[in-house]
């Protein structure tokens, strides 16, 4: 039995609906990176990112990675990234996946200015 062609185009329109859907639970954000990593102080052995803290106009440790960020040392990065949410159950890893959607900015910094300077 062939495929009604009356019903093509109500199809196309739902499956749309449902592609463009799924989106809408997306979340971004745009944060700062430092220029080097540093020692995590609860994790032993593993190195953290550094994230500016508008508010607070201070570095604080980002305990998280990245997925699709090719991370150099001697510059601050200014990223836009969605954020996805982990299963429940997981432990030792934040409620968040962060993955990289566009690099905004990369300003060369020093890696020696401990902490850095504010973007």
């Amino acid at each position: 039995m062939p495929f009604p062609p009356k019903l093509i185009i109500p199809i196309t329109v739902i499956f749309l609906v449902f592609t463009i859907g799924c989106g809408w639970d997306e979340h971004t954000e745009t944060i700062i990176i430092g220029p080097y990593r540093t020692e995590c102080p609860s994790f032993s052995g593993s190195d953290c990112y550094l994230e500016f803290n508008e508010e607070r106009q201070r570095w604080e440790f980002f305990y998280e990675g990245i997925q699709g960020f090719d991370f150099e040392p001697g510059f601050i990065w200014t990223l836009k990234v969605s954020l996805h949410e982990r299963e429940e159950g997981i432990q030792d890893v934040g409620r968040y996946e962060y993955r990289l959607v566009k690099v905004l900015d990369k300003e060369a910094a020093s890696v020696d200015e401990r902490p850095p300077r504010k973007p």
